[in-house]
C-alpha cells in the first residue's frame, strides 16, 4: 500500500524534494560513509590505524560504490544497514586494509551520528523556509498595520484590532521558534562515538577520548560529555520543537480558514486558476492550503508521540534508537511542507 509520503500524486503535498533527498536511502548511506571516512582520518592522525589503511578506506567511502540491491539483502538478513555498508566497504579495500575500518566503533555510533548529520541538513533547510515565511508575514504586518478587523473571543466578535497586529503576533511567535532552533542546535549537533557499551574500551585508554575529539572536529559536531546510546533527549527535543512549530502553523492556517468563510470574507488565499475548485459547484473557492496544513500538523504530532515513546529506551542499548531515522523522515517532511505554504494570504 502506498503512503502519502511515497505517493507519486501526493508526495509534494505532504513533503518536499529537498527533504526527501536528505532522508533518502542514498543520503543516509552517504552519511554512514562520511562518518567512516572521518573516523579513519581521525585515527590515522593519532596513529591508531596505519595511514595507508586510512587512505584506502577514505578512497572507497563513496556512495556510488555501494551496491544497494546487495545492501537491501544484507539489511533484511542482519536487521539494520550499517553492518552491510561496512562489509561492502571492507571488501572494496585492497590487501585487507579494510580491516581497519570501523575500528573501535559500534553500529549505534554510526546510526546516531548519521541521524544527527541528517538533522543538521534538515534544520538548515527548515531555517531557510522559516526566513521566507517571516519575511512574508512581516510584509503583511507592515502593509496592514492600520487595516481594521474584529478581534474574536470564543469565535465571537470582541473589540477592534488591525490585521497587521494579528500578523505581528504570528511574526513574534515565529521569531521565538527561530530562537529555539538556534538553541537546540547546541544540543542536537553532537557526535556519538562510544563503542559497544559506551566506554570506548576497544581503544587505547590514552587515545580514546582524543580520537573522539578529533572525530567530532572532522564532522563539525560537538564532542559528547558522555555516551548517549539510549539517552534520547536530544532526538526528542528536536521532535518537540517541530511539534510546537507545526502547532503554530496549524493554528494560523485554521484562523485563516475561518476568516475565509463566505459570511466573513476577511481574507483569501492568492488566486490560482482552478485551485480549490469544486467538481459540482463552480462558485466554490476552497481554502486548500489551510486544509493541508492542519492535517500535516496532526501527522507531525502523531509522529512526535512515537518519538517521545522511544525516549524510554531500555538498558544499555536497544532496537528503538535505531528506528529514529525512519521516524524523523516523516516528522521533518511534514514540518518543512508546512513551511512551504509560506503563510501568504491576500487581505480582502
Amino acid at each position: 500500500m502506498t503512503s502519502v509520503i511515497d505517493s507519486h500524486i501526493f508526495k509534494d503535498i505532504f513533503g518536499s524534494a529537498p527533504m526527501r533527498e536528505i532522508w533518502s536511502d542514498r543520503s543516509r548511506t552517504a552519511y554512514y560513509l562520511q562518518w567512516e571516512a572521518a573516523l579513519a582520518r581521525a585515527q590515522a592522525k593519532l596513529g591508531i590505524i596505519p595511514q595507508e589503511a586510512c587512505d584506502e578506506i577514505v578512497r572507497h567511502c563513496d556512495v556510488n560504490k555501494i551496491d544497494f540491491d546487495k545492501l537491501k539483502q544484507q539489511t533484511e538478513l542482519i536487521g539494520y544497514p550499517v553492518l552491510g555498508v561496512v562489509q561492502q566497504l571492507v571488501s572494496l579495500c585492497r590487501d585487507n586494509l579494510g580491516g581497519w575500518a570501523h575500528w573501535g566503533a559500534t553500529t549505534q555510533d554510526v546510526t546516531d551520528s548519521a541521524t544527527v548529520l541528517a538533522i543538521r541538513d534538515a534544520l538548515n533547510h527548515i531555517e531557510e523556509e522559516m526566513d521566507a515565511i517571516m519575511a512574508s508575514v512581516a510584509r503583511l504586518a507592515q502593509e496592514h498595520r492600520l487595516t481594521p478587523m474584529a478581534a474574536r473571543s470564543n469565535l465571537q466578535q470582541a473589540v477592534p484590532i488591525t490585521f497587521g497586529f494579528k500578523m505581528a503576533r504570528l511574526l513574534a511567535t515565529l521569531m521565538r521558534h527561530k530562537q529555539r532552533l538556534h538553541e537546540i542546535r547546541e544540543r542536537i549537533l553532537t557526535l556519538e562515538f562510544s563503542g559497544a557499551a559506551g566506554t570506548l574500551a576497544t581503544l587505547e585508554s590514552g587515545k580514546a577520548l582524543a580520537c573522539q575529539t578529533q572525530l567530532a572536529e572532522e564532522l563539525g559536531l560537538k564532542q559528547p560529555e558522555i555516551a548517549w546510546h539510549t539517552e534520547r533527549d536530544r532526538i526528542a527535543e528536536v521532535g518537540a520543537f517541530l511539534g510546537i512549530l507545526c502547532g503554530t502553523l496549524s493554528k494560523n492556517a485554521t484562523d485563516i480558514k475561518l476568516m475565509m468563510q463566505t459570511e466573513v470574507g476577511e481574507v483569501t488565499e492568492p488566486y490560482v486558476a482552478h485551485r480549490g475548485s469544486s467538481s459540482t459547484m463552480p462558485n466554490k473557492f476552497n481554502p486548500i492550503f489551510r486544509i493541508d496544513v492542519p492535517l500535516e500538523g496532526f501527522f507531525c504530532a502523531s509522529s512526535f508521540r512515537y518519538i517521545e515513546s522511544k525516549h524510554c529506551s531500555s538498558v544499555s542499548r536497544s532496537i528503538s534508537p535505531k528506528l529514529s531515522s525512519a521516524v524523523y523522515l516523516h516528522l521533518l517532511r511534514y514540518a518543512v511542507d508546512e513551511h512551504n505554504r509560506h503563510s501568504c494570504i491576500d487581505r480582502s
